[in-house]
């Protein structure tokens, strides 16, 4: 039998939440941002909003609020004790829209990872 080690990632939110609870707010969270939540297993969804097409076609110029984003939301129970961890990956890099749309990625992220964690019960 081997026993799997959970690393934790700097992504990561604790909370005090049950993992079904913590889902359900990190979901609703990136809904109300825009995001398109599309369920790849009970605790793990690909969240999108933005427009790839724009992104590709106009860049950096597509704006912000068109700015392509993917992210993944994994929710899984805390490895130490009650409660859950949440993590917020970036999917996508932004390369489609040159340097300055990576560094929008960037921001933006961080920006909707801080927005769940000020949802989540500490």
């Amino acid at each position: 039998m081997s026993v799997t080690t959970l690393t934790l990632h700097e992504d990561d939110l604790r909370t005090t939440a049950p993992a079904a609870e913590a889902r359900e707010i990190a979901y609703g969270t990136l809904a109300s941002a825009g995001f398109t939540i599309t369920p790849e297993s009970e605790f793990t969804a690909t969240c999108e909003r933005g427009s790839a097409a724009m992104t590709l076609l106009f860049g950096a110029m597509a704006g912000k609020s068109r700015q392509h984003l993917r992210l993944r939301v994994t929710v899984f129970a805390a490895p130490d004790g009650p409660g859950s961890v949440v993590r917020v990956e970036r999917v996508s890099s932004g390369t489609g829209a040159g340097i300055v749309g990576m560094a929008r990625v960037r921001s933006l992220h961080r920006e909707h990872r801080d927005q769940v964690a000020a949802a989540l019960p500490r």
